[in-house]
């Protein structure tokens, strides 16, 4: 079957991700692109990309020469349904939603709907359940990409603020040293989290380190400009420091995966718009255990007790972060829920379960 994979954000291909930081969401547009082939399938992919290319077995190309494309089996459009009425012959048009479902329960919507009649495919129970529309949809949960639940891991993940510690293989027996992590965007939750940070973490566990992973604070720190917006953040973030809190500089799939495994807890202050939680499905793939409230779509991720806590408040979030951070026993069971191999969600069974509902629509060649 001939699948065409449509997104018009930025200019990334399927293997940006493996040389630096891009959002969860592109690199989960890039993983079903390859999986897709894997399965047996020809897969065409048009986005902001300067030059053709083939990445995974897939070609990849720039978005305006979708016109020479004559047709398809499926159009997936990501994120933006106008994309798919770029193709006009195709059995399928399918818009792939990772956000908000708003935009799609409004009066434009029901028009668009009507039109090109697509189905849709959202990425959490959640979304689904908030969809008011009558098209047919499904769940398909997303995949993690293989670096997340690859056990071996052999550099140092803080090398930019000087700890030159040996970093051992991982094994069962592996303790990671107090470090947490925040990989939320600074206006979604980290004042909230810096606050509990400072007056209930790091009083009781003084040696833990807080590790912010954020590009645009981290130009910041160096002395480079911010959003306005960004401004408060910024200097909250340095009146920190005292409390051990630095900031890193985001990295590409499997530098990340070394800090996660390295890393005692993810703290994730969570907020309701948030539905897929790119970086809390990584790092529970890695075996990180997670603190994080129970909003937008922790609790598909995230299973309460066993692979990190899901908690209501300020007070909880930060007591159940210090249990993880001092008690090497607390912290290996729920590491080795989260990183369990029965919990493993490769970007091949999302494409699998992708090809189950297109099968589904009627008229659907096998691959």
């Amino acid at each position: 079957m001939h699948y065409v994979l449509l997104d018009d954000s930025i200019n990334f291909d399927g293997y940006t991700s493996g040389r630096r930081a891009i959002g969860g969401a592109e690199r989960a547009f890039a993983a079903l692109a390859g999986a897709l082939v894997k399965r047996g399938h020809s897969v065409t992919v048009f986005n902001k990309i300067q030059y053709p290319t083939w990445c995974e077995g897939a070609k990849w190309r720039p978005l305006d020469d979708f016109q020479s494309l004559a047709d398809a089996d499926v159009v997936i459009a990501y994120r933006k349904p106008s994309l798919l009425g770029s193709i006009r012959q195709t059995k399928h048009r399918v818009l792939w939603w990772v956000g908000p479902v708003d935009p799609l329960n409004g009066d434009g919507a029901k028009q668009f709907f009507d039109s090109l009649k697509p189905s849709i495919v959202f990425s959490s129970a959640a979304q689904k359940s908030a969809f008011k529309g009558t098209v047919k949809s499904a769940v398909v949960a997303p995949g993690v990409r293989a670096p997340f639940w690859e056990v071996e891991t052999e550099v140092n993940p803080y090398p930019e603020v000087g700890h030159d510690m040996p970093i051992p293989a991982r094994s069962p027996d592996h303790v990671p040293p107090p470090h947490a992590v925040v990989t939320t965007h600074p206006q979604q939750g980290l004042a909230w989290t810096l606050d509990i940070w400072t007056k209930i973490i790091h009083p009781q566990v003084p040696a833990a380190r807080l590790a912010i992973y954020s590009a645009s604070l981290h130009k910041g720190m160096k002395g480079e400009g911010v959003a306005p917006e960004l401004a408060p953040i910024l200097e909250l973030v340095k009146s920190s420091v005292g409390a051990n809190v630095v900031v890193m500089e985001p990295r590409g799939d499997k530098g990340m995966a070394d800090v996660y495994r390295n890393s005692r807890v993810h703290l994730y202050p969570s907020f309701s718009q948030d539905l897929v939680c790119w970086t809390l499905r990584d790092s529970q793939a890695a075996g990180l255990p997670a603190v994080a409230r129970v909003a937008g779509g922790t609790e598909d991720v995230v299973v309460n007790g066993q692979s990190g806590f899901l908690v209501p408040d300020a007070m909880g979030f930060g007591n159940c972060a210090v249990q993880i951070l001092t008690n090497d026993g607390v912290y290996r069971n729920l590491s080795q829920m989260a990183g369990s191999e029965a919990r493993r969600r490769t970007w091949e069974a999302a494409a699998a379960d992708l090809e189950t509902f297109v099968a589904s629509l009627g008229d659907a060649p096998s691959a």
